[in-house]
């Protein structure tokens, strides 16, 4: 005799994706299906034994799987000395997507939650020895969220920080607030973030993890160029001037060339919108990048601006022209200051009081005269 008790059970969209499989095996029958996975389960159960020999087991299951994940050629074994070179050499370069999503598969991972279950599942698997928790709220239900990942090897821990954080980036719509490190654990704050075109990189991304990436990516473009330059640069000691064609033009036919557009490009707006705090270290940045000189110290105290640059030139022409090229920078942008100048050294001070707007630009040299 066959009695038939009627509960109901709560499913989610989540558990019946899980179930697919199965209710297109049994035609849509949910009934059978669910039956089917309480028979798999209960398979699963008397094989395992007494509680005391799950260990074994487990041992000799995890051995097993390591094997089969490398005949498959899914896995390779390496020396932890080689990974973490590889890892390493690596550090600031963006992981590309179809890696990232070759680790997690965004059709299949599609909720936070089974992301933790995923990272935990496969860190088993292969041995990365990574406890993986979150995301979680912190506080307030619109605060950042936060994931921690403990243990495991220092630098693949972080290899893994950074595969999860491009994956939440491209699939979740998070970004990186802040990240936390200890000595065995990682925290990292996330926050929404709204993608405005499908190849834009995330601002966190790019910051905590892609330091380098323009680097690396523009080397692989055009890796005869940047290797050629790469050894001008050390054979002449990194003595050399870095000018476009616009610059080197106007020099050359005797003008004085306007960088004011440099600083408006980097900062994306007119140079008389950059407030003085801002363009203090686009100047160092500019300045240092072009080779011009030999180094550039800001001080960006509020009331006690100040630039010290120091070069080796000689000539006082070439001083003279230098002095009204970088001159014309703050001149363009209305900002009060003063020049001095000594063998070596060029010093621009903003907190000199005497001096009108108007009047700024008396101390250099005219155009007619270059």
């Amino acid at each position: 005799m066959i009695v038939l008790i009627r509960k109901n059970v709560s499913l989610d969209e989540t558990h019946l994706q899980k179930l697919q499989p199965l209710l297109e095996k049994h035609r849509g029958n949910l009934s059978a299906a669910v039956r089917e996975v309480i028979d798999l389960v209960s398979l699963d159960l008397e094989s395992r034994g007494k509680p005391e020999d799950i260990s074994v087991r487990n041992e000799g299951k995890s051995s097993e799987t390591k094997d089969q994940l490398i005949k498959s050629r899914e896995c390779v074994m390496m020396s932890q000395q080689m990974m973490k070179w590889l890892v390493g050499s690596c550090t600031g370069k963006l992981i590309d997507e179809d890696v990232v999503n070759g680790l997690i598969n965004p059709y299949i991972i599609t909720t936070l939650s089974e992301l933790e279950e995923n990272l935990n599942c496969s860190s088993e698997r292969m041995g990365w020895e990574i406890k993986v928790s979150g995301p979680f709220n912190e506080g307030l239900e619109n605060g950042p969220k936060i994931m921690d990942f403990t243990g495991g090897d220092i630098d693949f821990r972080e290899f893994l920080v950074e595969v999860v954080c491009i994956f939440l980036s491209r699939w979740a719509n998070l970004d990186v607030e802040a990240i936390h490190r200890k000595s065995n654990s990682i925290t990292i704050y996330l926050r929404s973030f709204v993608r405005q075109d499908l190849q834009e990189v995330a601002p966190g991304i790019r910051k905590y993890f892609g330091s380098r990436d323009i680097l690396y990516r523009e080397f692989e473009r055009k890796p005869e160029f940047w290797t050629n330059l790469a050894e001008l640069y050390l054979k002449s000691n990194y003595q050399r001037v870095n000018l476009d064609k616009d610059l080197f033009e106007a020099l050359a036919a005797g003008r004085l060339p306007d960088i004011t557009k440099y600083f408006e490009i980097e900062a994306n707006c007119s140079i008389r919108e950059i407030p003085l705090s801002e363009l203090l270290p686009l100047f160092k940045h500019f300045v240092g990048a072009s080779q011009l000189v030999n180094d550039v110290e800001i001080r960006t105290e509020k009331g006690k601006e100040q630039i010290k640059i120091r070069h080796d030139y000689s000539d006082e022409k070439v001083i003279e022209i230098l002095i009204q090229l970088l001159s014309n920078v703050f001149a363009s942008g209305w900002h009060n200051f003063s020049v001095s100048s000594m063998s070596g050294l060029i010093i621009f001070d903003f907190s000199f009081p005497g001096i009108l707007k108007e009047e700024i630009g008396t101390i250099y040299i005219g155009q007619d005269s270059f």
